[in-house]
């Protein structure tokens, strides 16, 4: 080979080195945070060549999981968005903020207490008779006849707002709950939620998540899908036909802890705490609000109670008797 031809071909290998040296590298770092959209910014597939498959944007106010981000001093971070096709999508940074939280967050801290709170929906519907999901109540819905989702509650109860910023906390505080930023739930999650969480209409799904979700996991999914999961084995025992079979009666808690034991095994009911209003109406009688019950282990989807509410914390009874109100404000 001639010196000239070596001479050309060095070249051209150089100018090839040099093109690709040019082109800038995205490396991925990865991230555990949640991103909150504040513009309808495209969210593409790459950033060098702003492919977008889909013409995928973002939806303001919405909350998209960070995958990672491309570098220290982040450009772009990645986000992945249901629905997108591929599903992890590069946004601007500029395009919203992070919720700031850096830290992972433990699914289920070492002590692993926990407290359900189930709640009869026509009782607490006689104490706020102005809400959309008590005005709209009918007695063939779901929560006339079965206890429904207040909250899972990881323990103590100060263990509230995990790795959320002030600005959240300052709104779920003045009940502003329409004004927190949305959650990322399945469809099929989310239409089980508004059928035993009848709250939902009120965003109380919102103010759940970010006061006690956040300490329970990075999750919102697994975190309700999981509180649902608990709530069905409630519902679907012992526990669940005494509740729909003294509809209008009066029952005490101490029949309520009774049937605990006889569903869940002996010392069951001990873990429970009955919780009782007064009517709005002119007889004023107590009635049974809701159920306070005291877990202990780690939970997954398949998790029975039998097993948390045996090592779950013991309570007192609670108030002694009230009614399982009907559905219908003072329906009598």
């Amino acid at each position: 080979m001639s010196i000239l031809k070596k001479c050309l071909l060095l070249t051209i290998a150089l100018c090839s080195c040099l093109t690709l040296w040019s082109k800038p590298a995205y490396a991925l770092i990865s991230l555990n945070d949640q991103f909150v959209a504040e513009e309808a910014c495209e969210a593409v597939q790459s950033i060098r060549k702003g492919t977008n498959p889909g013409n995928i944007q973002l939806t303001p106010q919405a909350t998209y999981p960070v995958v990672g981000k491309n570098r220290d001093d982040a450009s772009h971070y990645l986000l992945s968005i249901a629905g997108a096709e591929p599903e992890q999508r590069w946004v601007r940074v500029q395009c919203g903020q992070l919720l700031a939280a850096p830290a992972p967050v433990s699914k289920n801290p070492v002590n692993e207490d926990y407290l359900l709170a189930a709640s009869w929906q026509p009782s607490f519907c006689e104490t706020k008779p102005s809400k959309t999901e008590c005005r709209t109540q009918t007695a063939g819905r779901f929560d006339a006849t079965n206890l429904v989702l207040h909250g899972l509650w990881p323990q103590p109860r100060q263990n509230v707002y995990c790795n959320v910023s002030k600005d959240i906390i300052n709104l779920d505080k003045d009940r502003r709950w329409s004004e927190l930023p949305p959650i990322n739930l399945s469809k099929a999650t989310f239409q089980e939620l508004k059928i035993k969480m009848p709250g939902l209409t009120s965003d109380l799904h919102l103010h759940e998540w970010y006061k006690h979700g956040t300490c329970y996991s990075d999750s919102p999914e697994e975190y309700y899908q999981e509180s649902i999961a608990l709530l069905d084995q409630v519902n679907d025992s012992l526990v669940g036909d005494l509740f729909a079979s003294n509809i209008g009666k009066f029952i005490s808690s101490d029949e309520i802890r009774d049937q605990f034991d006889e569903a869940f095994g002996e010392g069951a009911g001990d873990k429970v705490q009955v919780k009782c209003k007064r009517d709005i109406d002119e007889d004023r009688n107590e009635m049974v609000v809701e159920l306070f019950i005291n877990f202990k282990g780690n939970i997954e989807l398949d998790t029975p109670i039998e097993s948390l509410l045996e090592k779950g914390k013991v309570v007192s009874p609670g108030c002694s008797l009230g009614e399982i109100d009907p559905a219908g404000v003072n329906s009598r």
